[in-house]
């Protein structure tokens, strides 16, 4: 019951923001750890300590979907090839921006009817 709520929700996240990686669960739960025990102990300092690790996830869900607003991705024709020859598919990024995106990782999945990408 709580994973079918908890697979949800992170399916949610990666729908309409970005979902957590590990890092981001374990500073989440950090938080609620701080929190908790702020209002066990009524300590200013934890209180803080968890505001701080909350502003932390937020503003890490916020700036990844906010890096990408302008770009855009188009794939080239691919030319016919057959059985054992190599196939070159190329990919092109076009920044409609003024402000160079840096850190940019783009990955093209291979449809399944082609079989298991070769990592």
């Amino acid at each position: 019951m709580l994973m079918d709520i908890l697979k949800r929700f992170v399916y949610w996240l990666e729908i309409r923001a970005a979902a957590p990686a590990f890092s981001g669960w374990v500073l989440g739960g950090l938080g609620i750890c701080f929190f908790g025990a702020a209002v066990n102990t009524m300590a200013g300092w934890l209180y803080v300590l968890s505001g701080l690790c909350l502003a932390l996830l937020a503003i890490a869900a916020v700036f990844p979907s906010r890096s990408l607003v302008g770009l855009s991705v188009k794939r080239r024709p691919i030319a016919p090839v057959s059985a054992g020859d190599e196939l070159v598919v190329e990919l092109e990024v076009f920044n409609s921006t003024k402000q160079p995106k840096l850190m940019l990782q783009v990955q093209d999945l291979l449809p399944f009817v082609l079989g298991v990408p070769v990592q």
